[in-house]
């Protein structure tokens, strides 16, 4: 894989223990904190805001004329609103980028779990959204019960569906190794940056893969799979895909799912990562969405014990890039932690703050955070 040059942010970490070391920033660290200020101009190419939600995910991909959203967070817990922080957010971008009119091109929702539908109606609310992606599943796969986040995510497909804006992608729809795309799924055409966004992985109706019961009741593990290319220069999202997942999208698609960043499914749970799927995308950077472990309380990351350790060695042992050696909390299991050395170039909202990727017209990136 291409080598991809990195310029390396800080990090402060919110801690649940004293961490084993810690070390000084550098000065070179310390530049490069600070998310894009108000008068940054657009991205050449692409621009990345793993935005911090909290325990949740969501992820605004800018490019030179339009916006993307991925999944909208999060976290509500006394101490953290993700709504509250992902519209305050959305709102700075928008200020920032006022050439978008406040227009998403497209908001994709992975799954139907409240940590990534949970600001959808506000979403809808606040801004104009083009066109609506889902895996189409609200409910489980009886098709009664709504899923945690599901209301939110069944109500925006009525609206949208209405409008012809909808799109549905089953893991039917996909065939063949390099994925699905069409006039929904892909609604960004730039001037000298058009990018290729494509879905890999989307709801199952039926247990084709041969999965335990329990597995394919899972709404995880019909998560869609998104990939985003600027000139064969990609990120992949893959929602919060377990193992057994994991392992039919390899066997579907392998070398195709190959990107320069890897959003780490699954917030960086035990079971959302694997070895095999790291290698084979073979990514230089990473990021993993998560809430800080210093809120201790149910339906946080503590509580969840998020990232953990072992997802954290997978990932980190195999990346292409460097950062300086910083130290940060990563769960040993629930409402466990424990320091971590990172030395190569994986970010964590719950580590940092909201996370900023930019992609130079070489093809390049770079990273830069909020704390």
């Amino acid at each position: 894989m291409r080598f991809v040059a990195v310029l390396i942010s800080a990090l402060v970490f919110s801690a649940c223990e004293t961490p084993r070391k810690r070390r000084p920033e550098s000065a070179a660290t310390k530049s490069n904190i600070g998310l894009p200020p108000p008068n940054a101009p657009p991205p050449v190419r692409v621009r990345m805001h793993v935005i911090d939600v909290g325990q949740g995910s969501a992820t605004l991909f800018e490019f030179p004329c339009a916006a993307v959203l991925i999944d909208t967070g999060g976290e509500s817990s006394t101490q953290f609103e993700s709504d509250k922080a992902l519209l305050a957010y959305l709102e700075g971008f928008f200020a920032r980028r006022s050439d978008l009119n406040r227009t998403l091109a497209s908001v994709f929702i992975t799954h139907p779990h409240i940590d990534h539908t949970r600001g959808l109606p506000m979403v809808l609310k606040k801004f104009t959204v083009q066109h609506l992606v889902t895996n189409g599943q609200p409910r489980g796969i009886d098709g009664l019960v709504l899923e945690s986040g599901g209301e939110n995510q069944e109500n925006a497909e009525k609206e949208f569906e209405k409008k012809n804006a909808l799109r549905r992608v089953g893991r039917a729809d996909i065939e063949g190794s390099e994925g699905i795309t069409d006039a929904n799924i892909d609604a960004v055409a730039c001037e000298g940056a058009d990018p290729d966004i494509r879905v890999f992985w989307g709801g199952l109706k039926h247990n084709h893969e041969g999965w335990e019961p329990k597995v394919f009741s899972n709404a995880n593990n019909h998560s869609l799979v998104i990939r985003l290319s600027v000139d064969s220069h990609a990120v992949l999202v893959t929602g919060d895909l377990e193992v057994e997942a994991i392992n039919s999208l390899l066997n579907a698609s392998g070398t195709a799912l190959n990107s320069d960043v890897l959003i780490v499914g699954h917030h960086g749970s035990y079971n959302g990562t694997t070895m095999s799927l790291v290698k084979t995308v073979s990514p230089c950077m990473a990021a993993i969405s998560m809430g800080s472990a210093s809120r201790q309380e149910d339906w946080t990351a503590w509580a969840y014990g998020h990232p953990r350790k072992a997802a954290v060695q997978t990932v980190s042992s195999s990346l292409g890039c460097s950062r300086p050696p910083r130290d940060v909390q990563v769960a040993t299991g629930q409402r466990r932690f424990e320091g971590f050395t990172l030395t190569t170039a994986l970010y964590g909202t719950g580590w940092e703050g909201s996370v900023v990727f930019e992609q130079s017209e070489r093809g390049t990136w770079k990273a830069v955070t909020e704390r």
